[in-house]
């Protein structure tokens, strides 16, 4: 059974009283861990409903370009369907959780599998809200997609295809440009300006290693620049660092390690 895609987020609507149903909720998606092992990734996340939310969250996509390999039920099963496509032929992971998610709460972490290298992708988060019937007053328009009109759009930590480069040199330039993208508006990521900066030299400095053939050296810059994104505890991130960039720069820190 195919699904139509539904209302993501990750900004706070400014008026969600004003907004379509479907799209009247605020959720903070947040990654739990991406571990990548082989050629694989595996991404899980946390979403939270927000208590000022008006819609319950029905279901989270994550753009996955890569495509699916495993897309587990989160347990216990009987209140969740998961999907690998949408629109009958997009690929993308596809959580519905069938007795919803009030304001106030979260999920359980959910995650999915895919044969690829971490990257920036699209989210959406859809929120419930009844279909019309052919008698109601205010149907949806004619050849409305919903997909578009009922969902909010973001951008997440999710997999997407291995480059045909895997050099260190081709992935240190790869990962660089993703600091930047987490650094830079729309994304900020990473608020803390003066680590941004640190970041993206610490990349310079390890590429300028590796061209010299200084690989001990090269490898000791990017444990640098992973423990850059670490919290003084524990289990956290450094201050301005959400969890979409911790994960999404430190998986591919340590791809890069692995090929110097």
């Amino acid at each position: 059974m195919r699904f139509l895609p539904i209302a993501l987020f990750a900004f706070v609507a400014t008026d969600l009283s004003a907004q379509l149903p479907g799209t009247r909720l605020t959720v903070a998606v947040q990654v739990n861990s991406i571990a990548v092992r082989g050629d694989t990734s595996n991404v899980a996340y946390i979403l939270s409903n927000s208590a000022g939310s008006q819609d319950s969250l029905f279901a989270f996509i994550v753009n996955a370009p890569a495509r699916v390999s495993s897309i587990p039920r989160p347990q216990p099963d009987s209140v969740w369907m998961t999907d690998s496509l949408i629109h009958e032929s997009e690929p993308a992971a596809f959580w519905s959780k069938l007795d919803l998610l009030a304001p106030s709460s979260s999920t359980a972490p959910i995650f999915f599998e895919s044969v690829g290298i971490p990257g920036i992708v699209d989210e959406w988060v859809q929120g419930h809200w009844p279909i019309p019937t052919c008698c109601d007053d205010d149907p949806p328009g004619v050849g409305e997609d919903v997909f578009v009109t009922r969902t909010v759009q973001g951008k997440t930590a999710g997999v997407e295809p291995w480059p045909s480069d895997r050099s260190a040199q081709a992935l240190l330039a790869r990962l660089k440009t993703l600091t930047q993208a987490s650094c830079a508006s729309p994304l900020l990521w990473i608020s803390d300006g003066t680590l941004c900066t640190q970041l993206v030299a610490d990349l310079d400095a390890a590429e300028a290693y590796r061209a010299s053939s200084a690989f001990a050296e090269a490898r000791a810059t990017m444990d640098l620049f992973s423990n850059r994104l670490n919290g003084s505890d524990p289990g956290t991130f450094a201050p301005g660092v959400t969890s979409q960039a911790f994960w999404l720069l430190k998986s591919n820190a340590d791809i890069v390690k692995g090929t110097l």
